[in-house]
């Protein structure tokens, strides 16, 4: 193909695309089913990621996920997720754009298990992997990527190869950002008006945006000077406007084949980019409303002031919907824009500058992981968390096999001047929901958080119940859960003095079961987990300490993040583990002014981590042990 062939057939490409984009936006959903229908935990925070067009689609969803539904996010370089995975991202969902499953992009769902959620958009699917030369390796991808629990959400318009600059997955993207977001509203039990807007006006506002283009840059107007490559060219806007559209720049790059525009909140202008661009040719392009504010009005009148009619060429783009949805309006104007410069010279978009040298990079991806078991994401058959559950889920998942319950028992006591009253509480809670997380045939149960605690009763706020008072509790609880069909139940605690009275009644308790399996663990070697785990960090026993020292604090610091007081930090009485159970009883106090034994200065939250861990791993080897000879006996 001649370049001049080559040329008109990319003109021809994108205009036939350019006339689709609007049509393709119209059938994005309102929400999106693949998300309302996943058993996933609302996210702490949205990390957004992407590579060329989708990288401004990533940035768009975080920002528009701040601005107008209150849903923390970040954009996260794929480079910098490539490398290792943020903290308490078991808490987060990752949001991944990328139309083509490009090799680099690869690089961000790599550890995909050490989030709390993935999602995938994209162009890709199993049947227009057809259409990519890479096609099996990518539909390998696909397949591995769903059997490891990823949410996979369909651009709807395929790849979009055959030039450089895509245009229906450009538009696309932002629309299913919306409707991520709605979604994530609904599940909110949340409408977030701001993120609606009616299908007709989108369509119009889009088809119409070459009429805005022509009263800018009217028709007997040559439009290639204006975006020559010997020229600067800046885009300007108000308000964050271009925090949300960032991604306009680099359309105009691909699209004209010349060095990528600045972007410039209108604020910023005389900080710098004025300056550089005083004495330079420059085409500056404002995005602006079709009918600004006055301050806005304002902002525009005083850039016209700083600008040097000689050199400086300031045209403005007005957008009659607002934000976020103008955004679509400007990515027609641009595409608008895009065409007529084609359309005027023979830049060619089909065998672009360099396509035979990007190769070494454009194809660097990861190395599939090889085939193993892994647990889906958030593919659990409902929650695993009893009360998160509704009543039918838990009757089908009782039914289903899912009929043991976890019952961990915590504390409400002093912990020091730095930890809070909670601290067992939140520990049972953990572990008992962690170890759900790890079975496949048990609910956690809420964390009983008062217990037997008599030894703490002489710090203020601590809460303590008798023996006798524990028992009937649990007596009670067990007797709702056989009653409901549970077949086990396997008790234990986070909190050391709750030990001796579960000793006293397990034999009461047991005998008063029929169908349960009751199993009440209180022999548990914690202490030497406890010792391993910090012998493993190259930490002395005596700080990590039996109560409030490095070893809880840095499991609270993990768990509860802000909840420690930093002035409250500091060490305690220090003792060997031989002595310490003699300091509890009758009262702890005498023995030591704050309550403390251990140093807790040196606690991490990052080896809190590791030390559940530990503790999880000694539950469920323990509970795997306790109920083996009971399951083998159910298969048969």
């Amino acid at each position: 193909m001649s370049p001049a062939d080559s040329a008109r057939r990319g003109r021809e490409l994108l205009a036939e695309r350019v006339g689709q984009a609007s049509g393709f936006v119209e059938q994005v959903p309102n929400v999106l089913d693949a998300l309302k229908d996943r058993r996933l935990d609302l996210p702490r925070l949205l990390v957004t990621t992407g590579i060329g067009t989708s990288e401004g689609h990533a940035r768009h969803l975080a920002e528009a996920a701040v601005r107008w539904l209150g849903q923390p996010a970040r954009f996260a370089s794929t480079g910098s997720l490539a490398r290792n995975t943020p903290p308490y991202s078991k808490r987060d969902w990752l949001v991944v754009f990328s139309q083509g499953l490009s090799a680099n992009a690869r690089h961000a769902l790599r550890r995909i298990e050490e989030w709390g959620g993935v999602i995938l958009v994209t162009g890709l699917s199993r049947d227009s992997a057809s259409e990519d030369a890479g096609s099996e390796e990518k539909r390998t991808w696909l397949e591995d990527l769903a059997r490891r629990g990823v949410i996979q959400i369909e651009l709807g318009c395929g790849l979009e190869y055959g030039t450089l600059l895509r245009v229906i997955g450009a538009r696309v993207g932002y629309a299913v950002a919306w409707s991520l977001l709605r979604t994530l509203a609904w599940r909110r039990l949340e409408s977030c008006e701001a993120l609606h807007c009616d299908r007709d006006k989108l369509r119009v506002a889009q088809d119409e945006a070459r009429l805005e283009v022509a009263r800018v840059f009217p028709g007997n107007e040559r439009i290639a000077p204006f975006f020559s490559g010997q020229r600067s060219l800046v885009l300007v806007a108000e308000g964050g406007m271009l925090e949300l559209a960032e991604q306009l720049s680099l359309k105009l790059a691909e699209g004209m084949l010349r060095p990528q525009p600045r972007c410039v909140d209108v604020l910023h202008f005389a900080h710098g980019p004025f300056q550089s661009l005083a004495r330079r040719p420059t085409s500056i392009v404002y995005l602006s409303q079709t009918e600004p504010d006055r301050e806005a009005a304002d902002w525009l009148a005083r850039l016209g002031e700083t600008l040097d009619p000689e050199l400086h060429d300031l045209r403005v783009l007005c957008a009659s919907l607002p934000l976020p949805f103008s955004v679509l309006e400007y990515e027609a104007m641009f595409d608008e824009c895009v065409l007529r410069v084609l359309a005027e010279t023979e830049l060619d978009l089909v065998d672009w500058p360099g396509a035979d040298r990007e190769a070494p990079l454009y194809a660097r991806g990861p190395e599939l992981e090889e085939s193993r078991e892994v647990p889906k994401l958030g593919s659990a058959p409902g929650t695993v968390v009893l009360e998160d559950a509704v009543w039918p889920e838990v009757e089908r998942a009782i039914s289903c096999g899912r009929d043991t319950a976890l019952i961990a028992l915590g504390s409400i006591e002093q912990h020091g001047p730095h930890l809070p009253l909670g601290t067992d509480r939140f520990i049972a809670d953990a572990l008992a929901k962690g170890l759900a997380q790890r079975l496949q045939d048990a609910f956690a149960l809420p964390a009983l958080a008062i217990g037997c605690a008599s030894e703490h009763l002489d710090f203020s706020g601590t809460l303590h119940i008798e023996p006798a008072t524990l028992e009937a509790l649990l007596r009670d609880l067990l007797a709702s859960l056989e009653g409901h069909g549970f077949r086990r139940a396997f008790v234990f605690t986070a909190h050391g003095g709750n030990i001796d009275a579960l000793v006293g009644m397990r034999p009461r308790l047991e005998a008063g079961l029929v169908t349960l399996e009751l199993r009440i663990e209180t022999d548990l070697p914690v202490s030497v987990m406890q010792a391993r785990s910090v012998e493993a960090e190259s930490l002395m026993a005596a700080s990590a300490g039996p109560h409030a020292g490095e070893y809880e604090t840095s499991v609270v610091a993990m768990l509860a993040p802000g909840s420690i007081r930093r002035e409250g930090l500091g060490p305690g009485r220090m003792i060997t583990p031989e002595e310490s159970q003699d300091l509890f009883y009758p009262s702890l106090r005498p023995n030591t002014e704050t309550g403390v034994l251990g140093d807790p200065s040196s606690a991490s939250a990052d080896r809190g981590q590791r030390y559940l861990e530990a503790w999880l791993d000694l539950l469920e080897t323990t509970y795997l042990g306790a109920f083996a000879r009971g399951r083998e006996k159910n298969r048969q």
